[in-house]
């Protein structure tokens, strides 16, 4: 028999052209993209896993893990708005899914931080509900007995908060999680006015429990760089350990900058420097670390003000110091070095960026 006319039609053929061009990947590299986002998300690669999870939500909108992770990425720079509707997307398709409830649970907690006294109120109650929930799915779920620890630990007695509640969930903690117990347990060792009362024990706990953990040796190192400068061999060496760990993260060039420069080893720091901007290309943090404590010491402030213009050369990494926040620090390198004009416009700079930025407000007010 003969087929009169074509067997498809035009419009046919172009929808098939469309749907071959924008067709969802094999599931097979969406699966590598998502584990690729996790690793870059569990490292601190906020930037490339965004690059990564955008495009892959834009063509899988009902991927519920996509969603999660993309919500983990708005949280981390602020986007607390865009995080929880994306996190809400991910738990309306899997309710039973007890990191999407624990995700929940942060990210109000983390708005939490910000809110006006009313607001606090309801995310605080909303906080304990979603961890909850979350630990009555997976009892065992180690982010939601840090929320609670947390929980328990920060908000006001009127909402449920109770410090010695939160020590006995750390100690609890660390038969799950040693490092993460004792680090929770040296978070809760503060004070009220951050007066240490003991951490330094948690901090060491943790190490000891996991040398291999570059959380842990971070944490002990950055406890040791806010001491007195007679702890900084302690904390040059629980930073060195991490980035033996990790070389491809930005903390613990942080912590040894912040050692070198208040020690005047500059030939040495502008080597780490360089290390960490090949090895972070994206996060150039360690420049800012180094810089901040130059100009407290008032060392070698031509080299911070070098340091400050190269982080800004740059977008600040998703979860570092913002840009606004490095041209503050700029105009107050400038105003030491009298160049008081410059300083000015560094500080208008970081206002147009961040007009919320209370401390250089009060700047720019006593250098005009």
């Amino acid at each position: 028999m003969r087929i009169q006319g074509p067997i498809f039609s035009s419009r046919f053929i172009v929808a098939l052209i469309l749907a071959l061009a924008f067709r969802t990947p094999a599931s097979a590299d969406a699966a590598a993209d998502l584990s690729a986002a996790e690793k870059l998300i569990a490292a601190e690669h906020w930037t490339r896993a965004k690059a990564l999870l955008e495009p892959l939500l834009r063509i899988r909108p009902g991927d519920a893990r996509a969603l999660f992770l993309a919500a983990r990425v708005r949280e981390a720079a602020g986007d607390f708005d865009g995080a929880r509707a994306l996190a809400d997307k991910a738990v309306a398709l899997d309710p039973k899914n007890a990191d999407f409830l624990c995700l929940q649970a942060y990210i109000d907690g983390r708005e939490g931080l910000r809110a006006g006294l009313f607001r606090k109120f309801i995310l605080a109650r909303r906080v304990k509900k979603e961890a909850e929930a979350a630990l009555a799915l997976d009892p065992r779920h180690i982010e939601a007995h840090q929320i609670l620890i947390e929980f328990y630990r920060q908000a006001p007695g009127i909402v449920g908060g109770d410090k010695d509640r939160s020590r006995l969930l750390a100690g609890e903690l660390t038969a799950l999680d040693p490092v993460r117990g004792n680090l929770a347990l040296a978070a809760a060792a503060y004070g009220p006015n951050r007066e240490d009362a003991g951490a330094e024990i948690f901090y060491k706990k943790a190490v000891e429990a996991d040398p291999g953990s570059y959380a842990a040796q971070t944490a002990l190192a950055g406890y040791y760089s806010r001491g007195t400068p007679r702890r900084d061999a302690l904390a040059e060496k629980a930073a060195a350990a991490a980035l033996k760990i990790d070389p491809g993260r930005a903390a613990a060039y942080g912590l040894l900058a912040q050692v070198q420069a208040r020690a005047g080893r500059f030939a040495e720091l502008e080597e780490l420097l360089l290390d960490a901007e090949k090895n972070v290309p994206d996060n150039r943090a360690p420049y800012l670390s180094a810089a901040r404590v130059l100009l407290q010491t008032g060392a070698e402030l031509p080299r911070a003000e070098r340091f400050i213009r190269r982080y800004i050369e740059q977008p600040a990494e998703i979860g570092a110091p913002s840009q606004a926040q490095a041209w503050w620090r700029l105009g107050l390198v400038l105003e030491k070095l009298d160049r008081k004009a410059e300083a000015v416009e560094a500080l208008r700079r970081a206002l147009a960026l961040d007009p919320q930025l209370e401390g250089a407000k009060k700047d720019l007010k006593r250098l005009r």
